[in-house]
């Protein structure tokens, strides 16, 4: 049995944030994968300027990082929304020996009720909350989860609107993102 990690996201772009919570529970929890898992239509998110692609080939620079990394393109290849729901039925039916993980920041607990059928999510998997500084409880109950291991996450308060909003208003901060990122995202001309 594995235990592994799962860190979904628009990853539009990732960033040091995402690499630092994915090694951080990787640690932590003693996973012996994260698998790096970008949505393909969130539905709760506005659409991005990047194009699937893109965003595929941004996390393949940060899953390069680590041996312990893996791309996961199971809610790509869905049809229409993403909902984290279906996509860990799916994986839970393909992988039934291995034990599953779902990473999330602080500010995505906040929300998780709601995400669509969150009731149901809560029960399917353990889940790996990253406190972020500044984030405030949630609006479910810990004891409704499967389980729920709560991280005190490295205090660096970054989140990808933010880089998108600095970018296009020339404040682009290159060490935000790891270089291979940051070479990527000035040929693609993404951002400004």
């Amino acid at each position: 049995m594995k235990k592994i990690g799962l860190l979904g996201g628009t990853f539009d772009p990732p960033h040091t944030g995402h690499l630092i919570m994915a090694e951080e529970a990787r640690l932590e929890v003693e996973l012996d994968e994260v698998w790096w898992m970008p949505n393909k239509i969130p539905p709760h998110k506005a659409r991005t300027d990047t194009t699937e692609e893109q965003r595929i080939d941004m996390v393949k620079h940060m899953v390069r990082l680590s041996s312990s990394f893996q791309l996961c393109l199971k809610e790509m290849e869905r049809e229409g929304p993403s909902y984290t729901t279906e996509t860990l039925q799916s994986l839970l039916a393909q992988y039934p020996e291995d034990k599953f993980y779902f990473i999330m920041g602080g500010d995505s607990y906040e929300n998780f009720h709601l995400w669509n059928n969150y009731e149901k999510l809560q029960q399917l998997i353990s889940f790996i909350v990253m406190k972020r500084p500044g984030t405030a409880g949630a609006q479910v109950k810990e004891k409704d989860f499967k389980e729920i291991l709560f991280l005190n996450q490295v205090e660096l308060n970054i989140s990808s609107t933010a880089l998108r909003d600095r970018a296009s208003t020339g404040m682009w901060n290159k060490f935000l993102v790891t270089e291979d990122v940051d070479a990527y995202i000035k040929e693609q001309d993404l951002y400004e």
